[in-house]
């Protein structure tokens, strides 16, 4: 039972994080079903640090054998808090209230839409979804554990994380849809900043080598090939690899 809120953290951030990225791509409708499921655990674990049976709105009743009450026991019968009823169980518990109350209802109905019906009125649901994250959710988990869901796209060693943001990605494909104001730009770091406007340019000198080679004939692109397309030896990055690893698994011990 104690290692339900710091269960439900991981969990939660690990949603959260894969959600942003959804969003940051433009993958929609699922970014705002899957932040939204972040959220909801996210505050769930929140509140189970005071004590865990405080997410439940339903216990199991006792039996006649009076035996103690086990999370087996919740697993199977008990039922928890709704993403609608969260807020205020929030404050009751922690004394903690969200400020944008009324952006956090707005999202949970355009998930509601999306799980219910399969389509929503509203348009523009990354833009959204980013908004949500940064604006409301992010800040608030911050207040909570000291730690950012940036934090788990940049600890992380995997290269689907840590490329899209030591290159930039990331924080460009955030900026194109969401200011990149002081506090994200903290997060984010220089680094990746510098990052994405080196790719900007780098782009540049993409699109107009893609025209010069259009602009090849095929006898000219096959000389190219054979001068410059030759195998390279692979080198090894074991040791780099497993240090980053290591890590990443003191980072996640330490949340």
């Amino acid at each position: 039972m104690k290692d339900v809120p710091r269960n439900m953290r991981l969990t939660g951030m690990f949603l959260f994080r894969s959600a942003l990225i959804e969003a940051s791509r433009g993958e929609i409708p699922m970014c705002v079903v899957h932040t939204a499921h972040a959220a909801e655990i996210l505050l769930k674990a929140r509140i189970a640090q005071e004590h865990p049976l405080l997410i439940f709105s339903k216990l199991p009743k006792s039996d006649s054998s009076k035996d103690p009450l086990t999370l087996m026991n919740l697993l199977e019968s008990g039922r928890t808090l709704t993403y609608e009823e969260l807020p205020d169980q929030l404050w009751a518990t922690t004394g903690i209230k969200i400020e944008r109350l009324n952006q956090y209802r707005e999202f949970g109905r355009l998930r509601n839409q999306i799980i219910h019906l399969s389509m929503t009125n509203t348009k523009e649901l990354d833009l959204i979804t980013i908004r949500y994250s940064f604006e409301l959710l992010d800040p608030l988990l911050e207040s909570f554990w000291g730690r950012s869901v940036i934090d788990f796209i940049r600890n992380d060693p995997r290269p689907d994380y840590s490329d899209s943001y030591s290159l930039g990605l990331f924080a460009g494909s955030i900026n194109e849809v969401y200011p990149i104001d002081e506090r994200l730009r903290s997060l984010l770091g220089e680094d990746a900043i510098n990052s994405w406007e080196e790719l900007q340019y780098k782009e540049k000198e993409w699109e107009e080598e893609e025209k010069r080679w259009e602009s090849l004939t095929n006898e000219e692109k096959q000389e190219y090939y054979n001068e410059h397309c030759v195998d390279a030896p692979i080198s090894s990055e074991t040791e780099e690899i497993l240090d980053a690893d290591a890590n990443w698994k003191n980072f996640l011990e330490s949340f």
